[in-house]
């Protein structure tokens, strides 16, 4: 949708700039407009493993734009993050002063890992699940797991599909504390430390708020996991 948007805004703009035609002189080549968006991506990615296929958006050759009389500035628009879709604003700060919008598509080549069956959200993967392969896919390789180590401590934030490729995006840290789990509850003030046994009540991460009932007292209670058997209560 996001993307549908910026195209949408990229043709009004220009459709205006062709309307206002009436450019005396020298118009401004687009190819070089073209190629000041790529540069601006190429610029902002530091080249990793596999190769970056930057793909610019085609303008119209209709375009009447004045000839620039410096070197173009070009950048990422937003907030400066290269994604799968980018858009470039491409700029003329001469004599003239213009802006266009020019939208910039990328994918990478490079090997990926890929799930070996479908994976259930909320699983914790584990390297037997995926393989490396070589995959052409949109974004950039930073986008992407490739390194069966950077799935411990982690699970999954969404389903996964047989021979769909890893995003980081699709990873959340994994709970360190389950419901129903013994722990022990810590609460300290002033010095002194008390230390309980209580029972979980739901699942957590490292610094979660959870819920836990105290074994002795049987009050239930609101606790912070700071590892996987210890929950402190902040006093």
């Amino acid at each position: 949708m996001k993307a549908k948007y910026l195209r949408l805004f990229s043709s009004l703009l220009l459709g205006s700039a062709v309307a206002g035609a009436a450019v005396n002189g020298p118009i401004a080549d687009i190819a070089s407009l073209q190629a000041a968006a790529e540069q601006a991506v190429r610029r902002e990615v530091r080249q990793g493993e596999g190769e970056m296929i930057v793909r610019v958006q085609g303008l119209d050759s209709r375009l009447r734009l004045a000839e620039c009389d410096r070197p173009l500035s070009a950048a990422v628009a937003g907030d400066g993050q290269v994604r799968a879709h980018t858009t470039v604003a491409v700029r003329c700060e001469g004599a003239v002063h213009w802006t266009i919008y020019i939208g910039v598509t990328i994918d990478s080549e490079f090997s990926a890992l890929v799930a070996r069956h479908a994976l259930a959200r909320d699983s914790e993967p584990s390297a037997l699940d995926f393989e490396l392969m070589p995959r052409r896919l949109p974004g950039l390789t930073t986008d992407y797991v490739t390194r069966t180590t950077m799935l411990t401590g982690q699970r999954l934030r969404k389903d996964l599909a047989s021979g769909e490729a890893l995003t980081l995006e699709a990873l959340t840290p994994s709970n360190v504390i389950h419901r129903g789990q013994q722990v022990t509850l810590i609460a300290a003030t002033g010095g002194f430390e008390v230390r309980m046994s209580a029972v979980a009540l739901s699942d957590g991460r490292l610094a979660d708020r959870i819920r836990v009932q105290n074994l002795s007292s049987q009050r239930v209670i609101e606790g912070i996991v700071r590892s996987n058997s210890v929950v402190e209560v902040p006093l």
